[in-house]
């Protein structure tokens, strides 16, 4: 009975890689700013969740989008499969005199195929708070920003490419 059982889930289990595709898709765990310094110092310092936050929404996207993936903290370009390097170019934070928010996050997502760059995306968001706006934090803004962007980047992947 316990062979029949493990057959079974052996089974099942390849079935529903087979519905991925080829395979895997490796992101880097945390993007990192292209480059800090044209980041204000306060949302470097403050927002240390930005980029964790936009390679996990990613990865949340691109599930719901049926697509495997897996996040890597040392993300190496793979010689093969698919790779998926995230980086946040820029990120802007700024205030009216309302209290409402103004937020912007730009970001590069890059696509390997057996280390071959194949594809790029460079997008940007913005956000003014939305509800409830006068209680949010900067950081919180920002990181609605990049969540949105990880979905952008999963619906890109997923209209351009069949992994």
């Amino acid at each position: 009975m316990k062979i029949k059982g493990i057959l079974l889930f052996g089974a099942v289990f390849s079935l529903s890689l087979s519905a991925y595709g080829n395979g895997l898709i490796s992101i880097n765990k945390k993007a990192e700013y292209h480059d800090e310094e044209l980041i204000a110092s306060n949302i470097v310092k403050e927002c240390n969740n930005l980029g964790y936050q936009f390679s996990r929404s990613t990865k949340k996207f691109l599930g719901k989008h049926g697509f495997a993936s897996s996040l890597d903290p040392e993300l190496d370009i793979q010689p093969e499969g698919y790779s998926l390097k995230l980086t946040i170019l820029n990120a802007h934070s700024a205030r009216y005199i309302s209290g409402a928010h103004k937020k912007s996050v730009s970001i590069e997502a890059e696509l390997y195929k057996n280390g071959d760059l194949i594809d790029s995306l460079k997008t940007t968001r913005n956000s003014s708070g939305g509800l409830f706006y006068k209680f949010k934090s900067s950081c919180s803004v920002l990181e609605r920003c990049v969540h949105t962007l990880g979905n952008d980047v999963a619906k890109w992947i997923s209209r351009n490419h069949k992994i």
